[in-house]
């Protein structure tokens, strides 16, 4: 659906730089970077003695002063949720007192706005659990000789294994958890696509806001690529070497970046009806203006196991995707790259799938000013999207460009900011695109 008439009214947010929207966007225009050591890491995951080996592997943007017990309502479901769900919730919490809609929660049949009125739609990932969760199950595997006998592990895991463990993990848990705290008997769908969940999650609110089967839907994205487990598992992302000092270290767009440095991170947006914000006096942040999805597979996708090389061009995300999703984007607006104020890109650091954006941006987009939040808070699973577009909607609403920290390498064809300026033009577009071909474009208008 081309133009929408959706507007955003609330937005939170979980990150390594900042919670809350007021403390992220002021570390932004600071340049804060939270990569670090994951030995500084605070929760109970990612721990190890001696030097690390390879040491890029233990760098990373772990949040470090986030408190569940702050947000979590009720208090006892945070043991059926995992550090992911949580600052979902937290997130999609602060997006709903900024949107001012604390007297319609829990939403009732005789209110303004009804449970089937609500909908909640978040984009998702696999949560991986930690190890030390299952090492009581393992331990009877093992055996004498060393070899592990996989016959014991069903009877001890009955035995040691909280029986609602999976709720912890499962994808579509953070969509539910908000939906049963707000009552929202709306829709309701979780999104997994990567790093384009959230904007994706997005669009189907928007859809869903546009087709009048809801009046409100709480939207957003949660992720992380530094959990224990995920750690282990890196799919075609190269792995980003150690830099000194360390918190520069995750460098998109840069010539001389090797690869991606993880993070954490959540953030929620209101999505609503012009109409019903009109309604119940609610001033939006911004208009959600028009937005295109499109894929193109990656060559990647064409080879037998998935590619980390760095000099492979196009194996990971497609530029053809990414330059049709922008394309279609402007054109549903109503208007050119003269028009935008800042691109929010989706620089991860990755040099092979920064080189696809590169070429997508220049085809379309040359000339305008670009954000990287990675640089910062580092790549944030399928909650990047959606974090960038909260940075996006902050930058319009208060129209300012903020920086990327970066230092003098930088591809020449990207335009970071040094400086916090002054935001020109009424649009904000904000790109996601994923190592498999899938690749999201959404405007932001002034209201």
């Amino acid at each position: 659906m081309p133009q929408s008439n959706a507007v955003i009214t609330g937005m939170g947010i979980v990150s390594a730089i900042g919670i809350g929207c007021d403390d992220f966007f002021e570390s932004l225009l600071r340049k804060k970077s939270a990569v670090t050591s994951l030995l500084n890491r605070v929760d109970d995951r990612c721990e190890y003695d001696g030097e690390p080996e390879p040491a890029g592997l233990w760098v990373g943007a772990p949040i470090l002063d986030f408190d569940a017990k702050q947000f979590v309502k009720p208090r006892k479901a945070m043991k059926v949720m995992c550090r992911e769900i949580q600052t979902a919730f937290a997130s999609s919490l602060m997006a709903v007192e900024a949107a001012g809609l604390d007297s319609f929660i829990p939403a009732t049949a005789e209110s303004v706005l009804r449970p089937s009125d609500f909908g909640t739609v978040f984009g998702s990932e696999i949560f991986y659990g930690s190890p030390l969760e299952l090492s009581d199950s393992i331990r009877p595997c093992i055996q004498e000789n060393g070899e592990i006998d996989t016959s014991h592990f069903g009877d001890a895991a009955m035995k040691q294994i909280m029986p609602l463990w999976m709720l912890k993990y499962l994808p579509n848990m953070p969509a539910c958890h908000v939906g049963i705290y707000l009552n929202s008997h709306g829709p309701n769908n979780s999104i997994v696509l990567g790093d384009v969940s959230g904007p994706s999650a997005m669009i189907e609110a928007a859809s869903c806001v546009d087709r009048g089967i809801a009046k409100v839907v709480v939207t957003g994205g949660s992720g992380t690529r530094i959990g224990t487990t995920r750690l282990n598992f890196r799919a075609d992302y190269p792995m980003a070497e150690a830099f000194d000092p360390v918190e520069n270290s995750s460098r998109p767009h840069d010539p001389t970046s090797t690869g991606v440095v993880g993070g954490e991170g959540a953030a929620a947006l209101i999505i609503e009806s012009e109409e019903f914000a009109k309604q119940r006096g609610a001033t939006p942040f911004v208009r959600l203006v028009s937005y295109a999805s499109r894929f193109v597979g990656a060559a990647g996708m064409k080879t037998p196991m998935r590619c980390k090389e760095t000099s492979d061009t196009g194996m990971r995300s497609s530029s053809k995707a990414i330059q049709l999703a922008i394309e279609t984007a402007l054109a549903d607006a109503g208007i050119t790259e003269t028009d935008l104020g800042l691109v929010v890109g989706h620089g991860t650091g990755d040099p092979v799938a920064d080189a696809a954006e590169r070429v997508a941006m220049q085809a379309t987009v040359p000339s305008v000013p670009t954000l990287a939040t990675v640089a910062s808070i580092g790549h944030t699973g399928a909650g990047c999207g959606s974090i960038d577009l909260v940075a996006g909607a902050l930058a319009l609403h208060r129209g300012t460009v903020p920086p990327t920290r970066y230092d003098s390498r930088l591809s020449p064809e990207v335009r970071y900011n040094d400086t916090p300026s002054r935001l020109e033009g009424d649009y904000v577009l904000c790109i996601c695109h994923n190592t498999e071909g899938n690749a999201t474009a959404i405007v932001l208008g002034r209201p």
